[in-house]
């Protein structure tokens, strides 16, 4: 193959590592190709599972099914990659024939029972990515009776490494934040509280069901235009509130909207901490709407405060009319646990007094 030929393969390669991060189709095309490139016979992404520690071969692979089934059924047990591959940094290759040796591979049953009937010979391995949960190889397999390819092939898989560390990566993180975006709507989607989440500008980011039936109905002060929220009626002080929670006029405070002059439907507009459970992954500030005229759970208020237990029921104290001395008696601590508490509760909630965090937290815990 001329040079020309060889950088063009490699530009190839390079580029389907990134087609991949967006398009999950693409990784058995690319397998096929690093196969084809190397001169093997197979390949195969494998999945390590921590909860299970097991190995097993993923759905993207060019074996023949009972060979993945074998594998993952029983052979799996007896692999000895898996003694090598954890404790491996990413973008190094394994290969068995140096790394295991050719003496242990004759002796070892995983190779004589299943890598011979299955004409699976010497197998290269990298790592694509690990964290805490699972880890992901790429694998490549000669046929039994062929060893590793030439010198410039093993260059051509050694200048990829990279490439696919880093798709896998990339690959990796993007799945978790689906995940985590999938638990935020389920978390958000199942309160029966009409909920709106907001960024800065007052794009909708999402808003539950409850949120969604309520903007179908004729007559209510709430629509979205062009992906914004808006009100009928007092549309500059809905955005005055988005723009103060947000900390675009300094900062971050919460507010509270009353909709068609009805004092039973008072719209919370309240910032939405970092930490909390569906905002760890966008790390942006978010401007949460909850439309309180049915008062949400308190499980709502603590996950969006992230409230302590001690300071839930301090809060729901306070909201009841109790003072502080009066709170020290009913919860049986003391004055100045009470106090650095309230604190706590002035921080998370972004008040400055006892008379903001009554209105704030004590309509919404009772």
């Amino acid at each position: 193959m001329s040079q020309l030929d060889a950088q063009q393969r490699y530009d190839e390669l390079v580029r389907l590592c990134y087609e991949c991060v967006l398009d999950e189709s693409k990784w058995p095309e690319l397998l096929g190709r690093l196969v084809e490139a190397s001169e093997r016979q197979h390949g195969a992404l494998m999945m390590l599972s921590k909860q299970t520690e097991t190995v097993q071969i993923s759905a993207i692979n060019t074996y023949d099914s009972p060979i993945t089934e074998a594998y993952n059924a029983y052979y799996h047990r007896l692999d000895p990659g898996y003694l090598f591959m954890p404790q491996r940094e990413m973008g190094h290759w394994y290969h068995d024939f140096i790394d295991y040796g050719e003496r242990a591979i004759a002796r070892s049953p995983y190779y004589q029972e299943f890598h011979r009937a299955g004409d699976l010979g010497n197998i290269s391995c990298v790592k694509l990515y690990e964290n805490d949960r699972a880890g992901a190889y790429l694998s490549l397999l000669t046929s039994w009776d062929k060893r590793i390819g030439e010198p410039h092939q093993q260059q051509l898989l050694q200048r990829l490494t990279p490439h696919l560390s880093m798709a896998g990566r990339i690959a990796e993180q993007l799945q978790n934040q689906e995940l985590d975006l999938a638990k935020r709507d389920l978390l958000l989607g199942q309160q029966a509280t009409p909920l709106w989440l907001l960024d800065e500008s007052g794009q909708v980011v999402f808003c539950n069901r409850a949120a969604e039936q309520l903007m179908m109905q004729k007559g209510f002060a709430l629509y979205a235009r062009c992906g914004q929220l808006h009100s009928t009626q007092q549309d500059s002080r809905l955005k005055a509130l988005i723009q103060t929670a947000s900390g675009r006029n300094g900062p971050r405070r919460a507010g509270w909207l009353q909709l068609n002059g009805s004092p039973e439907q008072s719209l919370l507009v309240t910032p939405v901490p970092a930490e909390a459970t569906f905002n760890t992954q966008l790390q942006q500030p978010l401007v949460l709407l909850a439309l309180v005229g049915q008062h949400p759970p308190t499980q709502l208020l603590a996950e969006l405060f992230q409230l302590s237990p001690a300071e839930q029921r301090l809060a729901e104290l306070l909201g009841k009319g109790h003072s502080p001395e009066q709170c020290c008696a009913l919860l049986g601590v003391s004055i100045n646990t009470v106090r650095t508490q309230l604190r706590a509760l002035f921080r998370k909630t972004r008040t400055q007094r006892q008379s903001e965090l009554v209105s704030l937290i004590g309509r919404l815990g009772r």
